[in-house]
This record gives C-alpha cells, structure tokens and sequence, in this order.
C-alpha cells in the first residue's frame, strides 16, 4: 500500500511541476533572418535581410491554421501547433506535414517531407528530399527570458549544416528547418521577438544588418579558409582594415574564444572546438567590420 502511494505522489509532482509546452506560433512573435548569399545562383551579394510573423486564421479539413508573412506579404505557408509539433499545410500535396517536433528524444530522427513546395515559409524554393537528421542532444536552457527545451541535430555534411532547434522560437537558422538545411548554412537567426521585446542569436547586435559602414569589397578580404575547419585554416585579416580582435561564438550566441590580433590573420585549429557551427566576429576599433559562419568538422 505504501508503495502504492508513493508512485502516486511519484506522478503527481511530476505532472504538477512539468513545465507547459511554450508555443511558437503565437501571434505577438517576430522572426529576423540575415542571408550572406544567395543559394539559388541569382547573384546576390552581401547581406539580405527577412522577416517572419504570423497572422489570421484559416480553416482546412476542421483544423485551424496561421498564414505566414514574409516580410509584410503573405506568402503560401499555413502553420499550426498541437502536443509540441509544429505542422505545415502543403497545399500542392493537400495534407500536412511535420515542420518541428519537440518530442524527440535523444537517437529519434527527424525527417524533412519528401514533397515540393510551393515556397518555404522562410524563402521562396523547393526540396524533394529525402533528408533525415538524428537528435543527438536534448537540453533545457534559459533562452529569452524563459527555460526553453533545446533540441540538436547531427551534423548533415550534405548540406554542411548543424540544426539546433528552440522550444517556443524555432531554428537558429530561421523559422523554416527545411529552407534553412537547403540552404546550405547560408542564413541563420539574429532576431526574435516576443510581445516588443527583442532577443539576439548568433551574434548579430541588429534585426537588420543590411545597412554596414565598410564597403562589401572591403569585407570580402576577410576569409577563412578552407572552410569547413578539419585541421588547421587560416582567417586572413587584411591590415588595411586594423582589425584588432577576433571573437568565436557558438550558434547560442555564446563566446567561445575572444583574441587581441597582432598579425594580419588568425589560426583556427578544429582541435580547440567540437564539430558543429560557429561565427567569427571581426572588430575595428569597437566597429564590427565582419561576421561571418565556419564550420568545424
């Protein structure tokens, strides 16, 4: 009977004290994402700034969708959230399909929808896939402002990409995973809002980085190569630009090396990191000239 009893209170603290599912589709959350290329070969250059929200309410086959804005127009994307999963309406296919999943566990895989789309609901494109991605870390960490499941992927050496995916905001790449992954790492997240309060991913200190100082020519003398990282490269630092320090960030944000440049470049050793997606920062004299993605291998 004792035992009886203690599993009973065993289930009830747990449910009691179990944090809700934070969603991320509500209606007062903003997404900014920066590209450095364009992937699909027109000739873009430098950065391209986007932005997502969601509004209005659709009805299909008895279920409730939000349509997606990209950048103030409405494009072709109808979303919904139930149970942690975050579904995507295809509306050549007519059916749903999976777009986040925040039940996974440790060794599930995640599996891109082997359809094409009419246009991601980040950027406009297709995927036939397949594409399968296995989660190989599950965490809860404090991210803007509240304690946030954070679910990580495998390193998809296809398209030379790490997922990492937020409870309640998305990808760190983006609001749309798969755009992000065939995208081959080109963007990524700098912005999100939640009720006029912004918070910064990746290292980016504005929602749009678009307007910079120091011409493209002149950053585009700012490479590390080769890249990805799988011994040693090198981060040329041209010495007309006086750059003066160097920092490493993870795809959190978080600093992982900060170096006071003496010489016109700087090693990147891959021993010194795990594999996965990092940023460096070039800084001149407190002016960020550049930041830009690596990826250790």
């Amino acid at each position: 009977m004792k035992q009886i009893l203690l599993f009973i209170l065993f289930l009830f603290l747990n449910f009691s004290f179990a944090q809700p599912y934070l969603p991320m589709l509500d209606e007062d959350h903003v997404w900014n994402t920066d590209f450095f290329v364009d992937p699909f070969g027109g000739g873009q250059t430098g950065i391209v700034s986007s932005e997502n929200y969601v509004a209005g309410e659709t009805v299909i086959n008895n279920q409730t969708y939000k349509s997606v804005y990209i950048d103030g127009e409405l494009g072709s994307c109808l979303v919904r959230e139930e149970n942690g999963i975050v579904y995507r309406y295809d509306t050549n296919a007519n059916e749903e399909v999976v777009m986040y999943d925040f039940t996974l566990e440790i060794g599930d895989t995640f599996e891109f929808p082997q359809i094409i789309f009419e246009g991601f609901c980040g950027a406009l494109g297709f995927y036939n896939g397949p594409l399968e991605m296995t989660v190989t870390d599950r965490t809860t960490e404090f991210i803007a402002n509240q304690n946030r499941v954070v679910i990580t992927f495998d390193y998809i050496s296809e398209f030379s990409v790490q997922c990492q995916w937020i409870e309640g905001i998305g990808s760190t790449l983006g609001f749309d995973p798969v755009g992000d992954v065939i995208d081959i790492g080109s963007r990524y997240l700098v912005c999100f809002t939640k009720n006029g309060t912004t918070y910064f991913f990746n290292n980016a200190t504005a929602c749009d980085n678009t307007n910079l100082s120091v011409p493209e020519s002149m950053k585009d003398q700012i490479v590390l190569a080769p890249n990805p990282v799988q011994d040693i490269s090198i981060l040329q630092l041209p010495s007309e630009l006086n750059i003066d320090t160097v920092r490493i960030y993870d795809v959190t944000g978080k600093i992982i090396s900060e170096v006071t440049i003496l010489k016109n470049y700087l090693t990147i050793n891959a021993m010194d990191y795990a594999s996965g997606i990092y940023f460096y920062q070039a800084e001149s004299e407190s002016t960020i000239i550049k930041t830009d993605r690596f990826v250790i291998k």
